[in-house]
C-alpha cells in the first residue's frame, strides 16, 4: 500500500508543532481553545490522525481543513488523491479519530481543456453571459457533469449543470443570484475620499481579509508630519477603520 506523502506547508508543519489550524475562522480564541483541547487529550492531534490514515489508505494527502459538525463537534476533513486521480474526502471526528463520512470522487470523465472550451464558448453565446466558475462533479445518477456559473453583470448570475459526455445542459431548476458590486478603481476611491481626508498620498493597496472581502489600505501624509491610515471597503467605499501614526 502506497504511503501517504502530505504537503509540508499545510499538513506536516501542523504535526511538528502539535497544533491545529482553524482554516478561515480568523478567531484566535477558538484556535487557542482547540490547541488546549489537543494538549489535554480531548482531541487527537493531527499527526496521529495522519499516521492512522497512512496505515489504512493509499494515495497522498493534498489538503486538510477543519469543520464543525451539526452539534459543534470538531472534525478533520482530509482530502486524498491516488495514482489514478481518484479523489477521496474523509471526514474524521477529532475526538475519537473515527471516520464519520467518506466521499470518493471519480474524475475519469473530466474533459480536456480544448474540448471543454468549445462547450463553454457555445453556452456563453447562448446565454449572452460570461462563464466565471466551472467544477466537475458526479450527479445522483453517477454521471460526470460540470457545474457552471454564468454571470451577466447587471442581471446577476445563474448556475447550470452540463453533461460532460454530451455537452448538453441537463434539465434542472437553475440557481440564480445577484453578483456582488464591482470593485471600485483606485481613482474612484481617491476622488470620493478627497473632500473628507486631505493629505498627500503615500500608498494605496488592495487587500483581502479572511472571508475574501476586498478593501483598500490608504496611507496619507498629514500637514503636521503624521500619517493617516485608512481601511476602505473596495465596493461601497465605506471607511472601515482609520488610524493616525506619529
Amino acid at each position: 500500500m502506497a504511503q501517504i506523502q502530505p504537503r509540508f506547508s499545510r499538513i506536516a508543519a501542523w504535526s511538528l508543532v502539535g497544533a491545529l489550524l482553524l482554516v478561515g475562522t480568523g478567531q484566535a480564541a477558538e484556535h487557542d481553545a482547540v490547541r488546549a483541547a489537543v494538549a489535554t487529550g480531548q482531541y487527537k492531534p493531527l499527526s496521529a490522525i495522519l499516521s492512522e490514515i497512512a496505515a489504512t489508505q493509499s494515495g497522498r494527502v493534498v489538503d486538510v481543513e477543519t469543520k464543525r459538525g451539526p452539534k459543534g463537534e470538531l472534525r478533520y476533513e482530509v482530502k486524498l488523491v491516488d495514482n489514478q486521480g481518484l479523489k477521496q474526502e474523509l471526514l474524521i471526528d477529532a475526538a475519537t479519530g473515527q471516520t464519520v463520512q467518506r466521499v470518493a470522487k471519480d474524475r475519469s470523465q473530466a474533459l480536456g481543456m480544448a474540448e471543454l472550451a468549445q462547450y463553454l464558448a457555445k453556452l456563453a453565446q447562448q446565454h449572452a453571459s460570461r462563464i466565471t466558475d466551472v467544477e466537475f462533479e458526479r450527479d445522483n445518477q453517477g454521471r460526470g457533469v460540470y457545474e457552471i456559473k454564468l454571470s451577466a453583470d447587471q442581471q446577476g448570475y445563474r448556475k447550470l449543470v452540463m453533461d460532460a459526455a454530451t455537452g448538453q445542459v441537463l434539465p434542472s431548476a437553475p440557481i440564480k443570484g445577484r453578483n456582488p458590486a464591482p470593485l471600485k478603481r483606485v481613482d474612484e476611491v481617491l476622488q470620493a475620499l478627497a473632500p473628507r481626508f486631505p493629505g498627500q498620498v503615500l500608498e494605496v493597496e488592495l487587500e483581502h481579509d479572511e472571508s475574501q472581502a476586498s478593501y483598500y489600505e490608504i496611507e496619507l501624509l498629514q500637514s503636521n508630519g503624521s500619517t493617516l491610515e485608512l481601511k476602505v471597503d473596495a465596493r461601497s467605499l465605506q471607511v472601515l477603520k482609520q488610524k493616525v501614526e506619529d
